[in-house]
């Protein structure tokens, strides 16, 4: 985890400094990334990080890469191949040739006279010319019959190994983020904290995070009685918080 100062709050900042922290452990991940995160950098960075595997959910109309807002409703696996440039001048002189060229804004900031303090430039870590390569998978998330709602997502898995039906499987497990900072914020009361200085408000946060952990595992490890009707048990987790603070208060 990352914790960031409210004056320099940067999502894509922070993953990319968790990802780098991943590599170092010298084992494959898999990480799944919301549409917030997506950009042509933090692609790039995690096409260059040994070990790292990502699926990000893009947007597939207004906001979206030009390639991606080309396609048409109908489901694909493809591959793509973007031009990055941070150079305005070769930008300027091949857009009408190159169909697919993406300018990155200059890292230098020199070719603005007046520069708004809310307006930030694009991060770009790499060469002034690069190609950056990534799998595009577009399915249909809603029955045939209704309004169309398709979903575009980003990744360098391999297509022999996770084909378009097993992409789907992985996107469904994106929803457990949502689930888990719920959890964590109201189950578990982390958004309330006993302590006004920066360093005792971190010390809560980690033992909240260390908690919800031990009661995930416990969830996981503990068995759960079978029954043959439409649904099965789920243990609570709001309940299993509780035996936990209950366990610790008795020590």
């Amino acid at each position: 985890m990352v914790i960031q100062p409210r004056q320099k709050m940067d999502e894509r900042e922070a993953a990319l400094t968790m990802l780098k922290k991943l590599a170092q452990q010298e084992k494959d991940f898999l990480v799944l990334m919301d549409r917030g995160y997506i950009s042509f950098n933090l692609i790039e960075n995690c096409n260059r990080l040994k070990h790292c595997h990502y699926v990000m959910r893009s947007k597939s109309g207004d906001g979206a890469f030009k390639e991606i807002v080309a396609m048409s409703n109908h489901e694909y696996d493809i591959d793509l191949s973007c031009r990055v440039t941070s150079s305005h001048y070769y930008y300027v002189t091949h857009k009408d040739t190159e169909k697919f060229l993406h300018l990155i804004l200059h890292k230098k900031h020199h070719y603005k006279a007046v520069r708004s303090k809310n307006t930030r430039d694009q991060r770009w870590d790499f060469e002034d010319m690069c190609d950056v390569r990534f799998r595009v998978c577009k399915f249909r998330i809603n029955p045939p019959g209704s309004d169309d709602e398709w979903e575009v997502l980003i990744t360098n898995l391999y297509r022999n190994e996770y084909p378009l039906a097993r992409m789907k499987e992985i996107y469904h497990l994106r929803w457990g983020i949502e689930t888990s900072f719920r959890e964590l914020k109201y189950d578990l009361s982390g958004i309330q904290f006993h302590s006004k200085k920066d360093q005792f408000v971190y010390m809560e946060i980690y033992a909240h995070f260390a908690m919800y952990n031990a009661v995930s595992l416990s969830i996981i490890a503990s068995s759960k009685p079978y029954t043959q009707g439409k649904y099965q048990y789920q243990i609570d987790f709001k309940m299993a918080c509780c035996i936990w603070r209950r366990y610790f208060r008795r020590l």
